[in-house]
């Protein structure tokens, strides 16, 4: 599909200038990345050199002032190379845009110019070894001495928790009421552990995090006591998901680029592959859905920036759609590639593996299926009603 069609001639030159830097730095080294499990300093100090750590934050505190379809296609594009980078921007855009929303003006002129030249590289600390997607369970504890709090307890699975400088930390205030703080990585009782062997996001620095009597300022606190996850959890989130959507998207370009030209080019039983019914319908499937995700993906991110009220819900069912739809076609790309799709060394087993985590991250996709099936059902009966009340049909009581 040409996404350029459906965007601003502003925003094709960006999409344009965001494809050609993955072309030349990421792509060619994403599978070493992928083997070394992780990603070079030098790149990440490359990206922030580039301004991409700063791309949604406003011009005022040196970010690049991007709208949501921007950030979007620039995910797209970096999630075709590298879907462990794309984690980098997900989750440093989610804290710094968290910031932007709840934090005070005096933790605004501080921050966001950090964040925005990546001078500090920030990661969100949610997800605990007990608390995944239900959040209520998390166990992690601030409590209050004076102008400090004391944070204890252990976060794991965190997404690029290795590599940043500052961590959102999401708790609860002396075990009730839920806040998030800023914690610097080289606070006095933070242990940090880099998480290796994964099946997916290998080079995405991920993290298990234990906290034993950490100092944070009350002043790092983002927000007021109870809205860590009544407020800034759910907004933080919102972005993750329209990053995991297009990253997803381009998790799926990659893999329809890549075996179109194997099915053009390889030849079996005295046809190119293409020219089997069975992989001319897993083509089919593949840039049917890759159209589908495109749209809902462009329409998530629209909806978003004119702050329309159905944005999370699209924005959700972008997520939903393009996540699964990686797995099946990454599956397939594997089916189609053969034994070079099994290799560690080729970008498809790559594409393989990372497509499973996508379906779990920000909110797995069986939560997805829970929220959007109420609203959907809840959205039948209205319109139902509706149609009924117009002709005059009686309701049941």
């Amino acid at each position: 599909m040409n996404v350029k069609r459906h965007l601003t001639l502003s925003q094709q030159k960006s999409y344009q200038q965001f494809l050609d830097f993955v072309d030349e730095y990421v792509e060619p080294y994403a599978n070493d990345w992928d083997i070394r499990q992780e990603i070079p300093r030098d790149m990440i100090r490359l990206c922030a050199e580039q301004g991409y750590l700063g791309g949604t934050l406003p011009r005022e505190f040196h970010g690049k002032g991007w709208d949501y379809v921007t950030y979007g296609i620039f995910t797209e594009a970096v999630g075709r190379g590298s879907i462990s980078l794309s984690g980098l921007f997900n989750v440093h855009t989610m804290v710094a845009e968290t910031v932007l929303k709840w934090g005070t003006e005096e933790q605004k002129s501080h921050w966001l110019p950090l964040l925005a030249s990546g001078e500090q590289v920030a990661a969100l600390a949610l997800t605990e070894p007990g608390a995944g997607s239900d959040l209520k369970m998390i166990q992690t504890e601030y409590r209050r001495r004076g102008d400090r709090f004391l944070l204890n307890g252990v976060k794991k699975w965190i997404t690029f928790g290795a590599a940043a400088d500052v961590l959102l930390v999401f708790g609860r205030l002396d075990g009730e009421q839920p806040i998030a703080c800023l914690v610097p990585k080289d606070s006095r009782g933070l242990t940090i552990t880099h998480i290796r062997d994964m099946l997916g996001f290998k080079a995405s620095y991920l993290a298990k995090l234990e906290f034993d009597n950490v100092e944070v300022p009350v002043a790092n606190m983002i927000g007021r006591s109870g809205f860590g996850l009544s407020l800034l959890a759910p907004y933080a989130l919102e972005f993750g998901r329209i990053s995991i959507a297009f990253a997803s998207l381009g998790l799926l370009r990659a893999c329809l680029e890549t075996c179109g030209v194997h099915v053009m080019e390889r030849q079996s039983f005295g046809a190119h592959l293409i020219e089997h019914g069975m992989i001319s319908h897993m083509i089919t499937d593949m840039g049917v859905d890759l159209e589908a995700a495109t749209l809902l993906g462009l329409q998530a991110c629209k909806a978003k920036d004119e702050h329309r009220a159905d944005a999370t819900e699209k924005i959700m069912i972008a997520k939903y759609f393009a996540s699964r739809a990686g797995v099946r076609h990454s599956s397939n790309a594997v089916q189609i590639m053969g034994a070079l799709g099994c290799n560690d060394n080729h970008s498809v087993s790559r594409y393989y593996r990372d497509s499973k985590t996508m379906e779990i991250v920000e909110g797995s996709n069986q939560i997805h299926q829970l929220l959007l099936g109420k609203d959907f059902a809840k959205k039948a009966k209205r319109t139902r009603q509706a149609a009924q009340k117009k002709k005059g049909v009686q309701q049941p009581v």
